[in-house]
């Protein structure tokens, strides 16, 4: 119908695209727009991030110019004192097919339970440039994502992961220097035990 071509017109138009991409990633950066956006975040433009209400950036967090972050039925949670380089792109959500329709054509609401899940970034996570995060992703924290990775799996704490898909390339410490790294920053009840790290470190060798 008429309204359908000019939605679909509209939504195509590269000159329309661009006019409203321009005005998002420059000036629509507005912290009451987010679920949280902590008064410590820096947020550097251009930055597009698809249903603001839906991500929650908490104290002390960076995230670098190019960030394109896709929340739309997911939430993205990223914690405290993180440092976020250019090109960051998080997926909360993946791709529908329905049989008889187009793939462009799917809609938010028609898509199967499961597709769309939330992607967790803990504290003191350092992400390379151009990082891809994928739907239902949990990056522990103390973690680090070098430049280019896509991650598609949860990463775990203190490790170092790369690649395309991403895995655990090393851990940035030994047991005994996490141990003394959380001795000055963390209280106790929130310290990773020697235990814990032992089992950790020994799963990924």
């Amino acid at each position: 119908n008429r309204g359908m071509n000019i939605v679909r017109y509209l939504k195509y138009n590269l000159f329309v695209r661009g006019l409203y991409m321009l005005y998002s990633q420059y000036f629509g950066i507005k912290r009451s727009r987010f679920g949280y956006v902590a008064e410590s975040v820096i947020l550097t433009p251009p930055l597009n991030i698809l249903n603001k209400g839906n991500c929650f950036i908490y104290d002390h967090v960076s995230v670098g110019p190019n960030a394109h972050i896709s929340t739309p039925n997911a939430k993205v949670i990223i914690k405290e004192n993180c440092a976020i380089a250019e090109g960051l792109t998080i997926h909360t959500g993946n791709h529908a097919r329905i049989c008889g329709k187009w793939v462009s054509d799917i809609k938010e609401e028609e898509k199967p339970n499961g597709c769309d899940k939330d992607v967790i970034i803990d504290r003191d996570v350092w992400i390379g440039c151009n990082v891809t995060i994928l739907a239902g992703v949990h990056v522990q924290r103390g973690a680090t994502i070098a430049a280019g990775a896509v991650v598609c799996r949860d990463v775990p704490a203190y490790s170092v992961v790369g690649g395309v898909p991403a895995h655990v390339v090393k851990f940035y410490w030994t047991v005994d220097e996490v141990i003394a790294h959380e001795q000055k920053l963390y209280p106790e009840e929130q310290r990773l035990c020697r235990m814990q790290l032992e089992e950790l470190f020994q799963n990924r060798i």
